[in-house]
């Protein structure tokens, strides 16, 4: 695997998506306590490239020393001097760093980024870094293969070849056909199955991605509790089994989805930073049909699967957010906000759960802005975005609707939690204070409620009869939550 070509490519693009004037890696030498500039991708002529930088001194090695993030919004009348990474003052505005650690807790570097605004790196950019932080502690660790040297040559071969082709692919449907088809020719059985976490899910579902069984099971959902397949996702580890009893359980994935005589088992989990993401089964009818070899070297692909799986995810996740996230704020626009409105309704449909909308007005937000003036307003906002977002769980998704209005998606919440939960929002807000440059600020909101499918039958319905309750929560004062139907 060319790690230092990915590393390259990788660092590109973290400048692309987060505008950053400098995007820079440091490797860490931890019984020297020292940082030095591996990579970086710059705007700038004036890098030093020889750059190193002890734990503890400016902002780079406070996050050697410390292992946590440091967001340096406005420099004020500092330099860019502090940075230790410029030969002339570039008049850096911003930074923003994270530290690069691998699985046991160890540092290896710090991935910084830098520009000549103020205030320009968002919460979304933030948790953006940290993403592409772990993406580099995975390429400084591929090195799985040279770990089992102790497998046969032409194993170590194949899986050389294998880890050269996957890392070509960015796209999860293709990973999981090209491990498909690998795992085929590596190992002989009567089925095949690969599965992926459910889009979406939280509850321990997870799908049949791509197979090769005489049943066809592509697309069946099953859970994390259940059968061998279960067992291998809730224990995180491999599992070979050559003389399946009872109590291991009657059926893999489902108790309603027989696959015939089970005697053999082998599952392998696809784990990337302690989650599952995903699950490699293969099954046969004759006792004993997998070894420890296959377990082995099944287990080292899963590595790369995994890794490939996670940087997929993380190029859709840079895709939507070029493409459905305000500007403004960082979190869905318009945009965004049906088209995951879309799948969440349809995940909500198939499960029979219901799914809540809230509308959310700033009361007066017109009137301020003109007397504050357009960047105080869109200060206001801003904040105001991050307030919902501090607000925010797993299972709530936070959109900038309008130019003042703001929606919140609360999937498997029902109108009377939603209400209630709406309340709480007002009487919070109403304790909040913005701070802006001229002067502090507090605001109030409106909100409208709806539920699907108490009083919505779809999507469109949902969001009209939010927009009707946020109406009546207008025509009444302001200041408070209404709901259809109250």
């Amino acid at each position: 695997m060319k790690v230092e070509t990915d590393v390259d490519k990788l660092i590109e693009l973290v400048s692309n998506v987060t505008e950053a004037y400098t995007t820079a890696v440091f490797l860490s030498d931890n019984q020297k306590r020292i940082l030095r500039l591996w990579k970086f991708y710059s705007l700038s002529d004036n890098i030093n490239t020889n750059a190193s930088i002890p734990f503890g001194t400016g902002p780079t090695g406070i996050v050697a020393e410390t292992k946590k993030d440091f967001d340096l919004a406005k420099f004020a009348e500092r330099d860019s001097s502090l940075l230790k990474i410029y030969a002339k003052n570039e008049s850096i505005k911003s930074f923003f760093a994270v530290p690069i650690i691998n699985k046991d807790g160890i540092l290896e570097g710090v991935l910084s980024i830098d520009s000549k605004k103020t205030y320009v790196f968002s919460s979304k950019e933030q948790k953006l870094l940290r993403l592409f932080a772990e993406q580099f502690s995975q390429l400084l660790n591929n090195l799985m293969v040279q770990k089992f040297m102790d497998t046969d040559t032409s194993d170590i071969e194949f899986l050389n070849e294998f880890s050269n082709e996957i890392t070509k692919i960015d796209d999860i449907e293709s990973v999981l056909q090209l491990a498909l088809d690998s795992i085929i020719k590596l190992i002989e059985c009567d089925s095949y199955f690969l599965s992926l976490k459910s889009s979406g899910s939280n509850d321990g579902e997870f799908c049949v991605a791509v197979s090769q069984s005489k049943r066809d099971l592509q697309g069946l959902i099953f859970s994390d509790q259940y059968g061998l397949a279960g067992c291998v996702i809730e224990d995180k580890k491999p599992f070979l089994l050559g003389n399946r009893k009872e109590e291991f359980g009657s059926y893999v994935f489902t108790p309603s989805e027989s696959l015939g005589r089970v005697r053999s088992f082998l599952g392998i989990p696809l784990l990337y930073k302690d989650e599952v993401l995903g699950l490699i089964c293969l099954i046969d009818s004759k006792e004993g049909a997998f070894s420890q070899r296959d377990l082995q070297v099944i287990s080292i692909m899963s590595y790369g699967i995994s890794l490939a799986i996670a940087y997929a995810k993380a190029q859709r996740l840079i895709h939507n957010l070029s493409t459905n996230t305000d500007g403004l704020t960082g979190i869905w626009n318009f945009s965004g906000f049906h088209e995951h409105l879309d799948m969440i309704i349809q995940n909500a449909s198939r499960k029979r759960r219901p799914i809540s909308l809230m509308i959310i007005d700033i009361d007066e937000f017109t009137e301020l802005n003109y007397s504050m003036g357009h960047e105080a307003g869109n200060e206001m906002l801003r904040q105001f975005a991050n307030f919902l977002l501090d607000t925010e769980n797993s299972n709530i998704y936070v959109a900038r609707y309008g130019s003042d209005e703001f929606a919140l998606v609360l999937p498997n919440v029902g109108g009377d939690r939603a209400f209630v939960y709406a309340e709480n929002i007002c009487a919070a807000i109403g304790d909040a204070s913005f701070v802006l440059p001229s002067r502090n600020v507090e605001i109030n909101v409106s909100i409208g409620v709806s539920c699907f499918p108490e009083d919505s039958n779809n999507k469109n319905e949902l969001i009209k009869n939010a927009h009707l309750a946020l109406s009546e929560a207008k025509s009444k004062g302001g200041k408070k939550a209404w709901i259809m139907g109250l």
